[in-house]
């Protein structure tokens, strides 16, 4: 738990916020405000923490859009190259009219002339680019908003192209470096180009420097960054996304940066991942969280912004709400038992589970690729680092090209129920989601649940057969 407050700053303000984020579904994990270069507010919930590196999603675009920058300021690149110029190699022998006037502009502002977005097509193919340039058209390219972490994909191509690096290589000398910032994980498609759009981790506290670097027209401690020019040109309007839904999502797209409805721009995520640039209050705000309705998130993040200053309010209260909103309750005669239990065929090829403890409670799997174990705690988290087969939640929760098994890290606690279920929780800790294991001894059920928020996102339905434990 953390929890900083800058002087003028309304507890109660900030309490409410919490408060209501929660009433409407939204997770808060870490939090800041900044004004200036200052922080007004950090708040890192019990069991977060503002430097732990999360899976930022979508709001990974935002940084590839600054590689781009960074080409197009160095002579690399220009907006305006043609993809067939820049990928020879990589077109199909017969060129549609659309692909040769494909430029890099059209990626950025997500006009690549697609009618969706091609990643699934792209991240299992043996050559990812080329898969990309062998989609049809449905428009033509420059002309229509189209969503797609396809094409900022590509745009990550162009870079690792031009500069012969790979993307995370190449910011970790000309950005992440600069800005403080521990050369990060980026995930990959299986032939190893860099996805772009999606796959990067870093912390709260690392996209805050991005947020302030931003906001300064891409100055970060006294130090040019990114040209000006280019942070202009990419927040501002490229594309009519008016059809595309709700108030901040159709008010115009930049290059990987949505502009927002209130004023500014921002870089954001799928599920709640939030870096929001207001540069009339000179305020960023990053948020990192569980949310199913990004709307709500972004409009209670300019309620928060509009009432922050006042009075101190009860600090006290705050504090207590961060360290204990998503701590389980404690069960005050531990666990104190033995059950093991098989488990009907399932996708996490999970065969036999065993649970056994006293005040903590041990989880044993038996699986087709060994045994694993995990602890959870009791009114607290433990951090367990287990392999798991499908149960790593991302987008897609499960995919069924993966089929692999991943270490997974997750902050583990139980409680047991009411009516007698043994509830397992586990919050991933570098993804914003959240699993609940029921277990119900007295009806021979076994249910995983994977949730964003309030929302179920997978649910496996395990069922399960005792076994006579001696």
């Amino acid at each position: 738990m953390s929890l900083y407050l800058a002087d003028g700053i309304n507890a109660d303000a900030v309490y409410g916020y919490l408060k209501e984020c929660a009433a409407n579904g939204i997770n808060v994990r870490t939090l800041q405000v900044i004004k200036g270069n200052e922080p007004l507010i950090q708040i890192a919930m019990n069991p977060y923490d503002l430097d732990a590196p999360m899976h930022l999603y979508s709001l990974s675009k935002t940084f590839t859009s600054m590689a781009v920058g960074m080409c197009v300021d160095d002579g690399k690149l220009s907006v305006r190259d043609k993809l067939c110029d820049i990928f020879p190699d990589k077109m199909p022998q017969n060129m549609t009219d659309e692909l040769k006037k494909m430029t890099i502009h059209d990626l950025l502002s997500m006009q690549s002339g697609h009618e969706t977005c091609f990643l699934h097509n792209m991240r299992w193919a043996e050559d990812s680019v080329k898969a990309f340039f062998e989609q049809p058209f449905k428009y033509e390219p420059g002309t229509t908003f189209v969503y797609s972490t396809a094409a900022t994909c590509i745009c990550a191509a162009a870079v690792e192209r031009v500069t012969g690096k790979k993307l995370v290589d190449f910011l970790d000398e000309r950005l992440f470096s600069k800005l403080g910032i521990k050369k990060p994980v980026w995930r990959e498609c299986r032939d190893g180009q860099t996805l772009g759009g999606t796959g990067l981790e870093v912390s709260n506290n690392d996209v805050a420097k991005l947020g302030i670097m931003l906001k300064n027209k891409g100055i970060y401690n006294g130090e040019r960054i990114v040209s000006e020019e280019y942070i202009k040109t990419a927040s501002s309007f490229h594309a009519d996304n008016s059809c595309n839904g709700t108030p901040d999502w159709v008010v115009g797209y930049g290059y990987q940066i949505w502009l927002n409805e209130r004023d500014g721009f921002r870089g954001d995520g799928a599920f709640g991942q939030l870096c929001v640039v207001l540069p009339k209050d000179d305020v960023v705000v990053v948020l990192l969280g569980e949310a199913g309705n990004m709307q709500t998130e972004l409009s209670l993040v300019y309620k928060l912004v509009d009432t922050m200053f006042g009075e101190n309010g009860d600090k006290l209260a705050l504090a207590e709400y961060v360290d204990k909103a998503y701590i389980t309750k404690r069960n005050e005669n531990g666990f104190n038992r033995e059950l093991a239990f098989e488990v009907a065929e399932n996708p996490c090829d999970l065969n036999k589970v065993r649970l056994f403890g006293e005040n903590l409670l041990h989880v044993e799997l038996e699986t087709s690729y060994g045994k694993k174990e995990f602890v959870c705690g009791n009114g607290e988290y433990l951090l367990n680092h287990v392999m798991l087969k499908n149960l790593s939640p991302t987008i897609v929760t499960l995919d069924p090209n993966v089929d692999t098994v991943e270490r997974v890290s997750v902050f583990a606690s139980y409680e047991i129920l009411d009516d007698g279920k043994i509830q397992i929780t586990l919050r991933h800790h570098n993804t914003c989601h959240v699993q609940r294991w029921i277990i119900d001894p007295d009806n021979n059920c076994f249910d995983i649940k994977v949730f964003v928020g309030y929302m179920v996102c997978t649910h496996f339905e395990l069922g399960k057969i005792e076994l006579d434990i001696q």
